[in-house]
């Protein structure tokens, strides 16, 4: 059907006000779809739309901007999980930030109780938010010890900012797992890993001395 016999609304109330309406609408719908609604004198119909041929198809995904990530940086988020996945079985959280002067990234590893299945930390103020124009926070990163890497529905709850968020399981084994998604508010998709990280070799490395003491366990 030509585009002249159709119109598009945001709202039912835009759709109302209209004086001008067309032999078809389309209006979208807060449960996330968009609903054609026809009239006739017999009456109105709406219903879900299956393919709307006036508009561009769109494909969900993500590109990521930013320079892939070093492998060194993989490597300590993977020792870092790993010490404390051989030592005590518990979760711990990075962050992985990226200096817009420098052009380069570093991870800082926040205060944070921890214990089996949960992470409680306190946030450097001086990385977020409006407090810093220099630093933008790309990612968040946390261990599932032992456990499947999976998001959880407490991570579902908490993970709301526009960013990469990555679990990182079955650390006591060889072929540990780890998941990424960019997620913002209830919206996310699934990325590979290597869509973010130069290399994902598995090796061992060194990581800072003082994130040891931000880590409280609680069990």
């Amino acid at each position: 059907m030509s585009r002249m016999l159709t119109k598009f609304y945001w709202s039912v109330i835009e759709f109302h006000a209209d004086k001008k309406r067309r032999a078809r609408a389309f209006i979208a719908s807060r449960d996330g779809h968009v609903y054609e609604v026809r009239d006739s004198e017999i009456g109105r119909m709406a219903v879900h739309a299956k393919a709307i041929q006036e508009l561009d198809l769109v494909s969900e995904g993500f590109r990521f901007d930013l320079p892939l990530v070093p492998m060194v940086l993989f490597q300590q988020i993977y020792s870092f999980f790993k010490y404390f996945c051989s030592i005590a079985e518990v979760e711990v959280m990075l962050q992985l930030f990226y200096d817009r002067e420098t052009k380069t990234y570093f991870l800082e590893c926040p205060i944070q109780t921890v214990n089996k299945v949960a992470v409680k930390a306190e946030l450097d103020k001086q990385y977020l938010g409006r407090n810093s124009i220099r630093y933008l926070q790309v990612a968040q990163f946390h261990s599932h010890n032992t456990m499947e890497a999976y998001f959880s529905k407490t991570d579902d709850r908490d993970e709301k900012a526009f960013m990469i968020y990555g679990v990182m399981g079955r650390l006591h084994s060889g072929n540990p797992q780890m998941v990424l998604r960019v997620k913002a508010n209830d919206s996310y998709v699934l990325i590979p890993i290597t869509s973010i990280f130069e290399d994902t070799s598995l090796q061992r490395i060194s990581f800072p001395d003082e994130w040891l003491e931000r880590i409280t366990i609680k069990q």
